[in-house]
């Protein structure tokens, strides 16, 4: 999908309020957006299984998603997200599918940014890979150790 105009301008905005892609340059930030699609997710659609791969960044730009992990026979939320929020870099970017499902709880838009475009930009902007570094690293420490609160369970 190529953007254009008005349409690239808002994109280029709406992600520049994304702290991952704040410290992208002009023409980075425009690469990136030549590869994106958007979707809408309905109420209670999964968008990532865990355990599946996934080729893509999902940026929300609107609604919520929950995140579940399945420890043994139980399944335990452990994050919601909303607009500016994003899933399904650890599949992207490590050799490990989806470590966790997530499901939309409101209809939510999301943008996809290719995988392929988002490796390339790491190689470029070494900052950028290193802030989704972390960001991998924290969710992979969250996931550690996981009892599910009461009520949790679905």
């Amino acid at each position: 999908m190529e953007l254009s105009g008005s349409d690239l301008q808002w994109a280029k905005n709406f992600f520049r309020n994304i702290e991952l892609f704040q410290k992208l340059s002009d023409a980075e930030l425009s690469e990136l957006l030549a590869g994106l699609e958007k979707n809408v997710y309905p109420a209670g659609t999964t968008i990532i299984f865990q355990n599946e791969l996934s080729s893509q960044l999902y940026v929300i730009e609107s609604g919520e998603v929950s995140v579940w992990v399945k420890k043994g026979n139980q399944k335990i939320k452990i994050a919601t997200l909303s607009a500016n929020d994003y899933f399904g870099e650890i599949s992207l970017l490590t050799p490990r599918a989806a470590t966790a499902t997530v499901k939309a709880e409101t209809d939510t838009e999301v943008i996809l940014l290719p995988g392929n475009v988002v490796q390339q930009l790491i190689k470029k902007n070494q900052e950028f890979g290193k802030i989704l570094a972390m960001e991998i690293v924290a969710r992979l420490n969250k996931q550690k150790n996981l009892e599910p609160p009461s009520g949790e369970n679905r």
